[in-house]
């Protein structure tokens, strides 16, 4: 979700504006950056990039946005994660081929406008964190997705938020989008706000 991001950026911008000044969004990201360590690419706004969190560059952009999807939120359980603490991690050859196949998804997600490839590479990108930081309700997510034909999780890697993805484009997306939110107040887990995902 990029919250402790979204706190910095606003923060940054606000002090900027107080003094008459101009940043790009470079130069928000690497403030954010100084400030936690990591950040999220807010600043850059809503087209799709691909972000170098711990120094704060776009490594690539992307000129078409992601495909529309309906994401039903919610937070799993635990409390605050201290990203402060977390540290960078040291990925496993095995991790970095992973990595590199949910990218190629990414791209013809993004490329194609195909809501189920982006599914899939939240999806997978969600299962390779189940080694750093498990959230134990994934395997319920994954099912209510099964069960409303969605397209895929996400998860925050460094936080508790989740969520359940339906193309948007669907005609019945609505229904598949009020069937999971049903499922997932059954299991008891806090609302996030239900919002669709998608870029001009």
């Amino acid at each position: 979700m990029g919250s402790s991001t979204a706190d910095v950026v606003a923060g940054v911008r606000a002090v900027a504006d107080a003094h008459g000044l101009r940043l790009s969004p470079r130069e928000v990201s690497d403030l954010a950056r100084r400030a936690e360590t990591a950040c999220d690419p807010l600043a850059h706004g809503r087209r799709p990039v691909l972000f170098a969190q711990r120094h704060a560059r776009v490594i690539r952009s992307w000129h078409r946005g992601f495909p529309p999807v309906l994401l039903v939120g919610c937070h799993a359980s635990g409390g605050p994660v201290d990203t402060l603490a977390l540290g960078a991690p040291e990925h496993t050859a095995r991790e970095r081929r992973e990595c590199a196949r949910i990218l190629h998804r990414l791209e013809r997600a993004v490329v194609e406008r195909d809501a189920r490839l982006l599914g899939q590479a939240a999806t997978c990108s969600a299962l390779l964190n189940q080694a750093r930081l498990p959230k134990p309700e994934l395997p319920d997510l994954l099912e209510i997705c099964r069960d409303v034909g969605g397209v895929g999780v996400q998860i925050a890697h460094s936080g508790t938020a989740c969520a359940v993805m339906v193309d948007a484009r669907r005609p019945d997306a609505v229904h598949r989008a009020r069937d999971a939110r049903t499922a997932l107040d059954e299991l008891g887990l806090p609302r996030t706000v239900e919002t669709i995902w998608r870029n001009a």
